[in-house]
């Protein structure tokens, strides 16, 4: 007996270890939990190229010869409300911000340059537009007398983490350091629920703080021209690390942070995160040299966020993603892929929500029952059964008493008879499970069904796992649980998404709430009812 209860015991034990492993490194875990809230920010804009009319007519013998330029920059932002607001540098969006007299001149300022960055590919659209050669005598001449338009644009587009794209509004901005600003902008998107990302306080960076930098640098980007990356890719931020080198001061007497990590174009206006995973600075620009870059410090970012009246805020997007990785690296995989369904409702396509959901369906199908236990209960309830199993082979133990010594055959007793059961003294016949009441469904598919609840209580929700089985597109996986709790019966809203109210609908939303006989449960504003009747 002995050696049953200790092979049970380390059984079990290895069972709890293995399923409560975690399944995230904290820096990865860090990463994910911050990466759907950064965003691509695209400005595109089209120039046209006309040449003077006489030297057209006199070199090409026509007068109307204008070439097209496609023009296009690309930066990072990072949402910090829930209802669309996002931040990045001002530069990122210097040339769709042509209400602001000096982004304007910028762009003007731009398009001179583009004549020198474009010249052999505006000559080959020349020389094919009119299939004459053109010499770079000519060239210079026809550039010199060229008239630069804006035909299209600019527009501001924000590319969101599952490829989404949205229209962008600029509502604060701060030109580029370089022109004596502050190089801040701040950003309105339509829509809700976005995901958001926790700001800190960059008066607290210290040297040689450890930093990891979120953004699209173009290097390792389909439209950075690399190669190597898909076009699936193209959404997929990239986290570098470095440290905080020196805190310094910029040209205009704001504070500068130096660091080592690794940032290049597109990485600008990418947050970088401490290790509490909080932004405390904002990539701004980089040097020729590696492993001196700079942030605009959050702080200063903040002032612009407060002439918009709003602060920053996070939103149900976070509660579930946050509860999803949780749950997942906490080996709770059917939790985990009812929160990675949810948050799919609100971003539909996110590559991370949909790899780590199809891993937790993997994880989940290769538990064996003893680690399932483990998965729904918890270890507690395991430890406790390893400590009864303790006692009791301590107890039989005390209680083992030496074997009789065989007695002769009396005349008359059967041979190889059998001895016959008898009840010992004191047992008693198990007593009946407790009644905690039950629950009776008055609308919807269950109507007129009840459910009695036992000290496990009742799970309410689409999963088909669950106690109460609700086949309702409103219903989450895992929506509510009727749980008795210390002498009460109280239903616990699962961070469903349409919620769960208590004798009306007008009333807020339950988080855990008692319930009284005859108290109405409402799984969601649309959906089931049922009636608590006390045992």
């Amino acid at each position: 007996m002995k050696r049953l209860a200790f092979a049970l015991i380390v059984v079990a034990m290895l069972c709890a270890s293995d399923a409560a492993a975690s399944q995230l490194r904290p820096d990865e875990k860090r990463a994910l939990e911050v990466k759907p809230a950064v965003a691509l920010v695209v400005v595109e804009f089209e120039t046209k190229w006309t040449l003077n009319p006489e030297l057209a007519v006199k070199i090409f013998g026509k007068p109307d010869i204008s070439v097209p330029i496609p023009h296009g920059s690309v930066g990072t932002g990072f949402f910090f409300r829930p209802d669309g607001y996002l931040i990045t540098n001002g530069h990122v969006v210097q040339h769709a911000n042509i209400k602001d007299l000096q982004a304007f001149q910028a762009l003007q300022n731009q398009l001179r340059e583009d004549a020198l960055k474009y010249h052999q590919k505006l000559v080959a659209l020349i020389e094919k537009q009119t299939g004459k050669k053109v010499s770079a005598e000519v060239a210079a001449l026809l550039f010199k007398n060229a008239r630069i338009e804006l035909v299209s644009g600019p527009t501001l587009t924000v590319k969101l983490a599952n490829g989404k794209t949205v229209n962008g509004d600029i509502l604060e901005y701060s030109a580029p350091i370089t022109e004596g600003g502050k190089d801040v902008a701040v950003l309105k998107v339509p829509g809700s629920n976005y995901p958001t990302v926790p700001l800190g306080n960059s008066d607290q960076a210290r040297l040689q703080d450890a930093i990891m930098v979120m953004g699209y640098p173009g290097v390792a980007s389909r439209w950075g021209d690399n190669p190597l990356v898909s076009a699936e890719s193209n959404f997929e931020a990239s986290a570098t690390n470095g440290h905080i080198s020196a805190v310094k001061t910029g040209t205009i007497g704001v504070p500068l942070l130096q660091s080592d990590v690794a940032i290049t174009h597109g990485n600008s206006g990418g947050p970088a995160f401490n290790d509490e995973g909080q932004v405390i600075g904002i990539a701004t620009a980089g040097s020729e040299v590696q492993g001196f870059n700079f942030l605009v410090p959050i702080n200063t970012a903040m002032e612009f966020v407060r002439q918009t009246g709003v602060q920053a805020e996070q939103g149900a997007f976070n509660q579930h993603w946050d509860q999803a990785l949780t749950f997942y690296d906490t080996a709770q995989f059917r939790k985990a892929i009812t929160e990675f369904d949810n948050v799919l409702q609100f971003m539909p396509e996110l590559s991370d929500a949909k790899k780590y959901r199809a891993a937790a369906v993997v994880a989940e199908d290769q538990l064996n029952p003893l680690q399932k236990l483990v998965e729904t209960t918890g270890t507690t309830p395991l430890y406790i059964v390893v400590l009864v199993l303790l006692v009791g082979a301590g107890a039989l133990v005390l209680r083992r008493k030496p074997a009789p010594v065989p007695q002769p055959a009396m005349a008359g007793a059967p041979a190889g008879g059998l001895p016959r059961t008898v009840l010992q003294p004191g047992a008693a016949l198990p007593s009946a499970e407790r009644s905690y009441g039950s629950i009776q469904f008055t609308s919807g598919p269950l109507s007129g069904r009840s459910f009695k609840i036992g000290k496990e209580g009742l799970w309410i929700g689409r999963d088909p796992r669950c106690s109460v089985v609700l086949a309702d597109d409103t219903v989450s996986g895992e929506h509510a649980w009727v749980v008795p709790i210390e002498g009460s019966v109280v239903v616990i809203d699962k961070s469903s998404s349409n919620g769960t109210y208590v004798n009306s609908v007008d009333s807020p939303r339950v988080s855990k709430v008692g319930l009284r006989n005859g108290d109405r449960i409402f799984i969601g504003k649309k959906g089931s009812v049922a009636t608590y009747f006390a045992a």
